[in-house]
């Protein structure tokens, strides 16, 4: 499989994306139940909503999850599509998915709660499919929930030692979790290594998404979760909505992928933010700003 395959593939399933007009119709939904009743009248939607329906009862749960469960299936599918190099790239690109998950799951484990729930309600990653998150749910020790990190090269093994090793003497959590990410981050960069214009471009791509992350942790630290909440709305999203466009220019190449996957996690963001609305009764003042046009970063310029 080539460009030429996993690109249409990716053509037909962007078309299948909801548009800014149709999440701010969502938004006005009078309740999250008739949220729930327009997502299940989606083709692309209705088999996510048949899979979540059974994890409960409550409507804003289901749509959460459901936001969730489409982000897992669709850049889950992207890495196949592919071989060799280019499969290498792709599965780059869609890691930090996988990353976030281990991480949400390392906290509910710490949490205390009961590994049967983590397991039948941890939505999947990209990478980490439903049966290895399950696994890591139960399993007995951090060694045994890192290890299909390891075994899926989400994480090195010469990684997980140090990880380890840090939970054993009783690291903060932060310590612990910070070790995670810069894990997955050099096993992204090792993906992208060598010459060529793609690998040069995710390489690119990459840095600023390290430097967007750090711009985050930092009004986060300075400022509180209010202004790191609005720096996601205005700069991640701004981002995102610039590779998706960027990504159109590139039909042959990996700029198609990295466009799809910053247009599903553009999506996944305003999805969110509509079922806040639903839920908060946000007026359409307070919406406006996650579905108007973005400002081009500086990033992105040329």
């Amino acid at each position: 499989m080539s460009y030429d395959y996993g690109n249409a593939r990716i053509a037909a399933m962007r078309g299948r994306l909801f548009d800014r007009a149709a999440i701010a119709r969502l938004g006005e939904s009078a309740t999250a139940s008739v949220m729930v009743v327009q997502l299940e009248r989606a083709p692309d939607w209705a088999p996510i909503m048949r899979r979540v329906a059974p994890l409960g009862t409550d409507a804003t749960v289901a749509l959460e999850t459901a936001v969730e469960y489409h982000r897992s299936a669709r850049l889950g599918a992207l890495p196949l599509y592919y071989d060799g190099r280019d499969r290498r790239f792709v599965e780059a690109l869609v890691m930090p998915l996988d990353a976030e998950r281990a991480l949400s799951l390392l906290r509910r484990r710490r949490a205390g709660e009961a590994a049967e729930a983590i397991a039948t309600t941890a939505a999947p990653g990209a990478m980490l499919d439903a049966s290895a998150v399950a696994a890591m749910a139960r399993a007995p020790g951090l060694a045994a929930v890192l290890r299909p990190l390891v075994d899926r090269e989400i994480i090195s093994r010469g990684d997980a030692v140090p990880i380890i090793a840090a939970y054993t003497r009783g690291a903060a959590s932060a310590q612990v979790e910070s070790l995670l990410q810069a894990a997955v981050d050099r096993a992204r960069w090792r993906r992208v290594e060598g010459r060529g214009d793609e690998a040069a471009a995710l390489r690119r791509q990459f840095g600023q998404e390290q430097a967007a992350r750090q711009a985050t942790v930092m009004e986060l630290a300075e400022a509180g979760p209010a202004l790191a909440t609005v720096l996601e709305r205005t700069t991640r999203l701004a981002g995102l909505d610039a590779l998706s466009a960027l990504g159109r220019r590139d039909p042959l190449g990996i700029g198609a992928v990295a466009g799809y996957v910053a247009a599903v996690e553009a999506q996944a963001i305003r999805l969110r933010a509509m079922i806040a609305r639903v839920r908060a009764r946000w007026s359409a003042e307070d919406a406006a700003p996650y579905l108007a046009r973005s400002e081009r970063p500086a990033w992105l310029a040329s």
